[in-house]
């Protein structure tokens, strides 16, 4: 090789892993460091204001619910409140809450779109300084999936993800109806009443072998009526209310007529003989 060429060569070289360096900071950036438009900037203080900032506060210190005794944690100087648990309860429509009870766990309607999301998020993230970012979900194998997620989830969410009752009133969501972010998400957050996983417990790699797992279930196992399992409690009760309507069905057909009357019962027989 030419001496000329060898400098060259290593300027490239050089050029090369400074763009890598770059595109790997790029990457690991967080919600917070997201250029908002002023569009952007705008459609999220609008939400904020009229959406969050009655339970939130202003300052996002919180403050007591309306109608309730209970205050709503804030947005700032607290350890657990995180882009991830923000962007998860705006993805699953936990927030805002509907106005008729904010502690209603159950099944909502997301009230914002993505971009309102997104730019909400970035936009939290830089006036409260939270931090943390939205998870990168691999792809995973669903096979490996299957097993980590009858170890883990199963137990609450039923063993295809159908969700129900996990027991003392708990609610456990269809884990089939949400992406792979949201399950990450809710794996490493523990929002609500679930607990949370670490990654000593559940690896990044694992969360996307589970998250190819529900995919799997949620696009080839469903059955043409949306049926795909009972929940454990939900099965529990079902059987019950069966064996009642088998039992009150056989007393209800032991106290009935035959279904076809005898043309000359014993009785008649009888009064046939003494008349002639």
């Amino acid at each position: 090789m030419p001496r000329r060429t060898r400098p060259l060569l290593g300027w490239l070289a050089v050029v090369v892993a400074m763009a890598a360096l770059v595109g790997l900071g790029r990457s690991a950036a967080t919600a917070a460091d997201v250029e908002l438009s002023e569009t952007q900037r705008q459609v999220a203080e609008t939400i904020y204001a009229n959406q969050c900032a009655t339970c939130h506060a202003a300052d996002g210190q919180g403050r007591v619910m309306p109608g309730t005794d209970v205050e709503a944690p804030p947005l700032t100087g607290d350890a657990g409140m995180t882009v991830p648990y923000l962007d998860l309860t705006l993805r699953v429509g936990r927030m805002p809450p509907p106005e008729h009870d904010p502690f209603d766990n159950r099944h909502r309607a997301v009230a914002v779109t993505d971009e309102e999301r997104e730019a909400l998020v970035a936009y939290l993230a830089d006036v409260f300084d939270i931090p943390g970012d939205i998870p990168q979900v691999p792809e995973g194998d669903p096979a490996t999936g299957r097993e980590i997620y009858a170890a883990n989830c199963a137990q609450c969410h039923g063993s295809t993800g159908a969700g129900g009752v996990a027991g003392a009133g708990a609610w456990t969501p269809p884990l089939v109806d949400y992406d792979a972010v949201v399950i990450a998400e809710a794996i490493r957050v523990g929002p609500f009443e679930m607990p949370r996983f670490a990654e000593e417990q559940i690896s990044d790699e694992e969360i996307g072998d589970i998250a190819a797992f529900l995919r799997l279930v949620s696009e080839e196992h469903a059955t043409p009526l949306g049926l795909v399992e009972l929940n454990p409690v939900f099965a529990s009760g079902f059987a019950f209310l069966f064996a009642v309507a088998i039992l009150f069905s056989a007393m209800w057909i032991a106290g009935r007529p035959t279904w076809f009357a005898d043309p000359d019962p014993p009785g008649d027989a009888e009064k046939h003989k003494e008349t002639t």
